[in-house]
């Protein structure tokens, strides 16, 4: 039977949530600065951090939630029986940042009931923030977040982008313009109203369903350069999103895409 929305159930799935991100954080740590990464089938990197971490995430999930389904970056496949009450993971979301020593990357948690997104979590052990959303509340470290509605982009205005963004567009965006290595960052800056949005290209669900709580509970959304709202249900089958999409707060997605200009 589904969860109430705004139960205790939820709550407490949520705290829960955020107390193995942070135990996933640990396990990660003792790998930090000293990874050996290795190329998988389709070129990304691979660390026994993120396997360890997986493993601990799903063991956890699946004691405390026993008929829950769990569906994790580090795992052969990607079929369920159904979409009731599934925990999306992505062990390390940046993972190249990690391999790298660089601090901006995290574990990321996501709960699907019925196929509806109910809740975000991503925590960056390195810099010790928790961001997590579920319904109209998002926090960073307990205190709660918005995202930017400023009328205008300025000179100090932040975009962050994937990482080969500047093979696919050129951009008339008047402020800075970065990649720091991490999805879910960077949705949960734009969350947080730290950056005014994000590109996301080349990502799978793990990569955007944590963030994607975050903000909706913050008051952005994500949607493609066309205008359209991202359905995250119809990537739960792992496949790779097949379009680039723009997270923002609501109602800047057309001021922001207007300056991109595709190559």
């Amino acid at each position: 039977m589904p969860i109430a929305p705004g139960s205790i159930e939820w709550k407490q799935m949520l705290e829960f949530a955020r107390k193995i991100a942070r135990e996933g954080g640990e396990i990660a740590m003792q790998h930090y600065g000293h990874s050996d990464p290795k190329l998988k089938y389709d070129m990304s990197l691979v660390t026994q951090a993120d396997l360890e971490v997986q493993g601990h995430l799903k063991k956890r999930i699946l004691e405390r939630y026993p008929d829950h389904k769990f569906f994790g970056e580090e795992q052969d496949s990607h079929h369920f029986s159904g979409m009731n009450n599934l925990w999306v993971v992505d062990p390390v979301d940046g993972t190249a940042a990690f391999s790298s020593q660089l601090p901006i990357w995290g574990i990321s948690i996501s709960h699907y009931d019925d196929g509806d997104l109910q809740f975000g979590v991503f925590y960056m052990p390195a810099t010790d923030e928790m961001f997590s959303g579920m319904g109209k509340k998002a926090y960073r470290d307990g205190v709660r977040i918005h995202a930017r509605i400023d009328d205008r982009v300025d000179n100090e205005a932040v975009l962050l982008t994937y990482s080969r963004f500047h093979q696919d567009f050129n951009t008339s965006f008047p402020g800075k313009v970065r990649s720091l290595g991490s999805s879910v960052a960077h949705i949960a800056y734009v969350a947080s109203g730290a950056a005014w949005g994000a590109l996301l290209g080349r990502v799978h669900i793990w990569d955007i369903a944590p963030g994607l709580a975050i903000l909706r509970a913050a008051g952005g959304e994500i949607r493609d350069l066309e205008g359209n709202l991202f359905d995250s249900a119809a990537y739960l089958d792992g496949k790779q999103v097949d379009k680039i999409y723009l997270a923002s707060a609501k109602g800047q997605h057309d001021q922001l895409a207007s300056f991109l200009i595709r190559k």
